[in-house]
């Protein structure tokens, strides 16, 4: 797992599923954004197939279908592959109003992190909730879904923590920690063959990538 901290950058604002049916969840292309820091957040924390990460080269503004988007054009840090990422930006777009409230977003996260390392899961599910808010907060941030979906597990809401860990695992289906977690939640909820199934993927993509 990339470092939490990191992966909201170094500017202080730290960013397939393919195993069973049920775990598949369309990741939503473009990918919604409330925000344009989101967006390299975003970038930063995809894994290559070759199990490095990508840092963003360009961006550049396009009229899609359905409104503005961004695309961000990225290169893989560890083989140099290039890949594109789309995002729906009209919940900000030209709403100048709008485009510092990342720092909110960002100060929930720390918040969260804070409440959880002192064992606080119910002031941690507050934050994190806001973290993936599908209209303040950022509802495509993986590790704020699997943050939540693991803080879930520990107050015994299975259910509610499986919807949140499937989705953080369509969204970086390359993290072993993701997959582990999501195993967890679905043993818990009395689907033992999928849950061995993701146990079985966190551990091969754990061989495959050595930390």
């Amino acid at each position: 797992m990339k470092n939490l901290f990191f992966s909201w950058l170094t500017t202080s604002i730290f960013t397939r599923a393919w195993i069973s049916h049920a775990s598949r969840f369309d990741p939503m292309t473009p990918i919604p954004a409330n925000s344009i820091e989101f967006e390299y957040v975003y970038v930063a924390n995809q894994r290559c197939e070759c199990g490095g990460y990508f840092a963003a080269l360009r961006q550049e503004l396009r009229q899609g279908p359905a409104g503005p988007m961004d695309v961000l054009t990225a290169r893989c840090e560890g083989c140099g592959a290039e890949r594109s990422f789309e995002f729906d930006i009209r919940s900000f777009f030209a709403q100048w109003e709008k485009y510092g409230r990342f720092r909110q977003t960002d100060g929930h996260f720390r918040e969260a992190m804070q409440h959880l390392r002192a064992g606080r899961l119910e002031e941690a599910e507050v934050a994190l909730r806001q973290v993936v808010d599908a209209e303040e907060g950022e509802p495509a941030f993986a590790w704020g879904h699997y943050h939540l979906g693991c803080v879930l597990l520990l107050e015994g809401r299975a259910e509610e923590a499986r919807a949140h860990l499937e989705r953080a695992v369509a969204i970086q289906p390359l993290e072993p920690d993701i997959h582990q977690a999501l195993a967890r939640a679905l043993e818990a909820t009395g689907q033992p063959e999928d849950a061995q199934a993701h146990l079985r993927e966190s551990a091969a993509l754990r061989e495959r990538f050595p930390e």
